[in-house]
């Protein structure tokens, strides 16, 4: 119409306007303040880059979550490998040991009978004099005790050790493999973002506070760690607590915890550490007993066969130097309060040496006086009142002790608990190693059980049964003890009764002194079997199988050979 193109009166008047019907409806439109309007950009493009860098971070912890699983059990189960050869290492040292004992054992059973039976003295030659086969004898015997002792116990130590470890490796230390179950609550979804708070999904940066774990605290201070507010972290963080990382009851490993399996292992300790102690102090037994027996048996096989001197010396300074050697590396002297505390271990290599200083006089072309056989029962007196002693001696020094106070552990050196009460003399020759009481390698397995929950410290840790050490190794080395003391007490009852009646005066009387063919040739006697019954034969007679009517046809023969002696000279 013509009047739209008019232009726009500034003031409109009611006549000018035309009818209400005829003029179109003009709408007012809504104009945002500029202020406003950005101010409601600027919090969609906040909320936006909110929402991406939430999401982000999001994406990135799942994938941390993972790895930290995954690196996790990684470690775990190399930690847990070292636990294994922990308890290798520990288990082949005593089998090791208890092994090589019982080799050497077997070995010296060989040369033990053979000292006893294919060497047996009186057979090639004169028997020895009386009082030396008192200690020799006596000797022999208590090495042979010993021997089967030592070789028992190490059998009963290697075979304990090898079921305990096998136990602690099939039952105790294994692998923590994780399960799939496992693998699939450590994993998460994509659309898990979409379950998390919204104050989480939409946190800004550097405006809003940043997440905070608890912080851990000195236990003497107070509680273990400081509980904070779960909306300071993430509802995700949460979450992987949750599934992954839950309390199971074990106890919160501290600086100065220990690992489970050292605690159990040293439980089953118990079990043959005994063994393993005493079969080393009965190798030292033995071999101390068996060196006298054979530097004994030497002279009297170079005097009565051989008929040499100068060698049963240089044959005896060998033994008494091997034997004082030994005694020096093996015993470790440590007076106690009680016991036997005289150091006959200095003294009694040198029995032997006594012993051919009378034999060199009971061989010797000197005059036999009764004042040089006094002198010889003399030093026989001395050699058996020395191995009595030493005898005692023995006891004193195997009997366990406890200890007043735990051992400083130092590198490259045997350690022991305060529980077991080792034998104080022999501590450092027993080279036993147990599981340490403490360790300054955290144990992964227990941070795994007892989370991070602060209930998790007052958890006790596992350990291995408490029981009183098992003391039946002692009690049976304490009885070959005994018996050799007792050996020593009847064997020099027996010398002092053949002095007073004289020698082997209690056996039947032999029927001949001539064995043929093999003992053709004169033999020779000691002063000390001069006068006396068998003075040329072994001290067990020479045949008692003669009946009374072949010791009268002896006789006869033996006065007719006088009779026709001269005879035979003259023709």
């Amino acid at each position: 119409p013509h009047w739209l193109k008019l232009p726009r009166p500034k003031q409109r008047e009611k006549s000018s306007l035309p009818p209400r019907g005829l003029l179109p409806v003009r709408r007012r439109r809504f104009t945002m303040p500029p202020v406003v309007a950005e101010a409601a950009a600027a919090t969609a493009a906040a909320a936006s880059g909110a929402f991406n860098y939430n999401r982000a971070n999001w994406f990135f912890d799942n994938g941390l979550r993972f790895g930290r699983f995954n690196t996790g059990y990684s470690m775990a189960m190399a930690q847990a490998s070292q636990y294994r050869e922990d308890i290798h290492d520990l288990t082949e040292l005593t089998v090791t040991k208890q092994d090589t004992y019982h080799t050497v054992g077997v070995i010296f059973f060989v040369l033990n009978f053979q000292l006893i039976m294919a060497g047996r003295l009186g057979v090639h030659g004169p028997s020895p004099p009386g009082w030396l086969l008192g200690l020799y004898w006596t000797n022999i015997c208590s090495a042979l005790m010993f021997l089967v002792t030592f070789t028992w116990t190490a059998m009963h130590a290697s075979a304990r050790a090898t079921a305990g470890g096998a136990y602690m490796l099939t039952r105790s230390v294994r692998l923590p493999i994780p399960t799939p179950k496992m693998l699939d609550q450590a994993r998460t979804t994509g659309n898990t973002f979409e379950k998390q708070r919204v104050t989480d999904v939409f946190r800004i940066p550097f405006a809003m506070p940043a997440p905070k774990e608890s912080v851990e605290q000195d236990p003497e201070m107070g509680a273990g760690r400081v509980p904070i507010s779960d909306r300071r972290m993430p509802k995700w963080y949460h979450d992987e607590v949750k599934d992954l990382r839950k309390d199971d009851g074990g106890a919160m490993p501290s600086p100065g915890s220990n690992p489970e399996h050292f605690e159990l292992y040293r439980g089953l300790q118990n079990e043959w550490w005994g063994y393993d102690v005493y079969g080393r102090i009965g190798v030292l037994y033995f071999m101390s007993h068996w060196l006298t027996s054979a530097s004994l048996y030497s002279m009297c096989h170079v005097f009565g066969e051989l008929r040499c001197l100068w060698p049963a010396w240089t044959v005896t300074a060998c033994f008494v130097t091997a034997h004082y050697g030994i005694l020096c590396l093996d015993i470790v002297p440590k007076p106690t309060a009680t016991g036997f505390n005289l150091r006959m271990e200095k003294v009694v290599p040198f029995v032997p040496v006594i012993a051919v200083l009378g034999m060199s006089i009971d061989y010797s072309v000197l005059e036999p006086t009764p004042g040089w056989q006094a002198f010889i029962y003399f030093l026989s007196w001395i050699c058996y009142f020395i191995q009595f002693a030493w005898a005692i001696r023995l006891y004193s020094l195997a009997a366990p002790m406890r200890k007043e106070r735990e051992m400083q552990e130092q590198p490259g050196q045997p350690w022991s608990p305060i529980e077991w009460p080792l034998p104080p003399c022999f501590e450092d020759a027993i080279y036993m190693v147990s599981a340490p009481k403490s360790s300054e390698q955290t144990c992964l397995q227990q941070e795994m059980k007892a989370a991070k929950g602060p209930e998790g410290r007052s958890a006790p840790l596992k350990k291995g049964r408490d029981a009183e050490p098992a003391m039946l190794p002692w009690k049976m080395f304490r009885g070959a003890c005994i018996t050799t003391i007792s050996m020593w007490v009847l064997i020099m009852v027996g010398r002092a009764f053949e002095q007073v009646n004289g020698e082997r005066f209690l056996l039947k009387q032999e029927g001949r002194v001539e064995r043929w063919p093999s003992h053709m040739q004169p033999w020779m006697a000691p002063w000390t079997r001069k006068g006396s019954r068998n003075e040329m034969c072994h001290a067990g007679g020479c045949d008692r199988r003669l009946s009374a009517v072949e010791q009268a046809h002896a006789q006869m023969a033996q006065q007719l050979l006088a009779a026709l002696g001269p005879i035979a000279k003259s023709l």
